[in-house]
């Protein structure tokens, strides 16, 4: 009789154990068989692989931002690479090559054994290009390699005082237009540019461009998106940055499907969001030194002080605080915790995925928890989407 007790407690208690570790690892629900769904892509055909160019850690920017919009697309796989990766694989399983933002505006070229296998890569094999903020300067007339002289333009610098940086509005051209169609009626689009240099079109004297989009409203006509023929391939420049624009993030992995010529297909609402911003944001001194003073709120601020901190940089720039309020997921206070849970799932930064995660293990209280875990699974959400024909 005790020995049955004894063992209806043990199973008791294991039962209970399994239900606690479904408690605390049900979050994301379906990411596992997304995930699994994933690995198999990369053993399917059907499925894009995508390589990040990476060089050395410091050399380029958004890289980590880049991979997590390819994410939202279920049939893209993408991996970051740096030169010896590409001299050790020579491109051979690689199907798209997408170049982030160059940190050092002014060095911006790749060794002659890689430029070489680029222009390979696209040129005779019939691969796709996407270039990011500065990074098609890579391709330019007025590059370095001249293995890379991809595109009959030359890019042109702006000048101090000159400047550009924000959030600008655009339009679309109809060839814009039928690349991202969920933007063809949408009257008012706002993407993040930084500064970055001109496309001069005026030395495209082959007429090969392929305009998709250029700033609105803007005396000279400054574009934003074009296209290029590549040899057997083709080459997608976006000086404006998608991939750290709430709401247009989807954008990226929409450009890598139309380089390498696959179906065009749609993304949900959760991320396909172009009426996130409202007007354009010109981001000054006096613009950085408002954000900056925020930004040390959130670190430095009462309870009150947060939460109306990032309130404040959610109507405004909220992705220059984007990993300030990540580790308030960690904030001693609940009512923290929560505000910067639904920050950073209304501005899709699903690089905060993990720390939602940790966030939601660590919550004693249960009403946080679901809260917390809603969000989790909200985020989860705009990730390894399985995306059909548009």
């Amino acid at each position: 009789m005790i020995n049955y007790v004894v063992m209806k407690n043990v199973i008791l208690v294991y039962l209970l154990s399994i239900g606690c570790f479904l408690i605390l690892f049900g979050s994301c629900k379906n990411s596992g068989e997304k995930r699994t769904y994933v690995k198999k892509l990369e053993r399917n055909k059907e499925s894009i692989a995508v390589g990040v160019y990476k060089l050395n850690e410091n050399d380029v920017i958004y890289t980590q931002e880049i991979i997590e919009t390819l994410k939202i697309d279920g049939g893209i796989v993408a991996v970051s690479l740096n030169h010896d990766d590409i001299k050790r694989s020579q491109l051979e399983n690689i199907d798209v090559l997408v170049f982030p933002e160059f940190r050092n505006r002014n060095k911006i070229e790749a060794d002659d054994e890689v430029a070489e296998i680029i222009r390979k890569f696209t040129v005779e094999k019939g691969k796709g290009i996407v270039c990011l903020g500065n990074s098609g300067k890579i391709f330019s007339l007025n590059n370095r390699n001249k293995e890379l002289n991809l595109v009959p333009v030359k890019f042109i610098e702006q000048q101090p005082g000159e400047t550009l940086n924000g959030i600008m509005k655009f339009e679309l051209t109809e060839k814009g237009k039928k690349i991202f169609t969920e933007l063809r009626n949408t009257q008012n689009l706002f993407i993040d540019f930084q500064s970055g240099p001109i496309i001069d079109l005026e030395s495209n004297k082959e007429q090969l461009i392929g305009l998709v989009g250029k700033k609105s409203n803007s005396p000279v006509g400054i574009p934003f998106f074009v296209t290029f023929p590549s040899g057997k391939g083709k080459i997608f420049i976006s000086t404006a940055h998608p991939e750290i624009t709430t709401g247009m993030r989807w954008m990226v992995p929409r450009m890598v499907r139309w380089v390498i010529g696959r179906d065009m297909v749609s993304y949900d609402k959760n991320v396909v969001r172009p009426g996130f911003f409202k007007q354009e944001i010109f981001i000054d001194e006096n613009y950085r030194r408002e954000i900056d003073e925020l930004n040390d709120l959130l670190t430095q601020g009462d309870k009150d002080q947060k939460i109306k901190a990032m309130e404040k940089l959610l109507n405004s720039y909220p992705w220059m605080a984007a990993e300030r309020v990540k580790e308030l997921l960690s904030d001693p206070n609940e009512k923290v915790r929560l505000k910067a849970a639904e920050f950073l799932t209304k501005i899709e930064y699903t690089i905060a995925i993990t720390d939602l995660e940790k966030a939601v293990k660590k919550e004693r209280k249960c009403k946080v928890k679901e809260q917390l875990l809603a969000y989790e699974n909200e985020m989860c959400n705009m990730i390894e989407q399985q995306v059909s024909v548009n």
